[in-house]
C-alpha cells in the first residue's frame, strides 16, 4: 500500500491546479456602495460585473445589502473579481422590484455607462442611480 500515497499526492496536487487554473487567475477584493443621488442607498439589487476581456468568462457579482455595500464574487462568497475591465449593470435581486425605483438604464450593459477596472489590492467602487420617473414600468432586465 506504500504506492497509493504517492499516488494520492499527486492527484490531490493536479485537482488543486486545476481548480487554480478555473479561477480566472489573480483576483482582488472589489467592494463598494450603490447609493441615489441623494445618499439614500439602494437596497435588494445585484451588482454584475461582464468582462471586457473576451477570454475572461468569469462573471463576477456582488449582492447589495441594505446599507448599499456589496462585496464581489466570483466563484465563492466574497473571493474577488479577476483583475481586468468590465462593463456593470445593477440588477434586481430577485426580480422583486416593481415598479423599478431607480432608472432601468442602469440595468443593462450597454447603457449604465459603469465602467470599472479592478486592480491588484483592495478596490473600491461608489455607483450613483438616478431614480426612475414616476409611473416607471418593470421591464425585463438583461443578464
Amino acid at each position: 500500500m506504500k504506492t497509493t500515497r504517492p499516488f494520492l499526492a499527486l492527484m490531490s496536487l493536479l485537482t488543486s491546479l486545476a481548480v487554480a487554473g478555473c479561477g480566472g487567475g489573480q483576483r482582488a477584493t472589489v467592494r463598494g456602495k450603490v447609493i441615489f443621488a441623494d445618499g439614500t442607498p439602494v437596497t435588494s439589487a445585484i451588482v454584475v460585473f461582464q468582462p471586457l476581456d473576451k477570454e475572461q468568462k468569469l462573471s463576477p457579482r456582488g449582492y447589495v445589502e441594505a446599507d448599499g455595500s456589496f462585496e464581489m464574487a466570483t466563484a465563492q462568497l466574497k473571493d474577488g473579481a479577476p483583475l481586468g475591465r468590465y462593463k456593470v449593470a445593477v440588477v434586481p435581486a430577485g426580480n422583486t422590484w416593481d415598479p423599478i425605483p431607480f432608472d432601468a438604464k442602469f440595468a443593462d450593459y450597454a447603457t449604465s455607462g459603469l465602467e470599472f477596472e479592478v486592480k491588484s489590492g483592495a478596490n473600491e467602487f461608489p455607483i450613483t442611480l438616478t431614480k426612475a420617473a414616476k409611473g416607471t414600468v418593470r421591464k425585463t432586465f438583461k443578464d
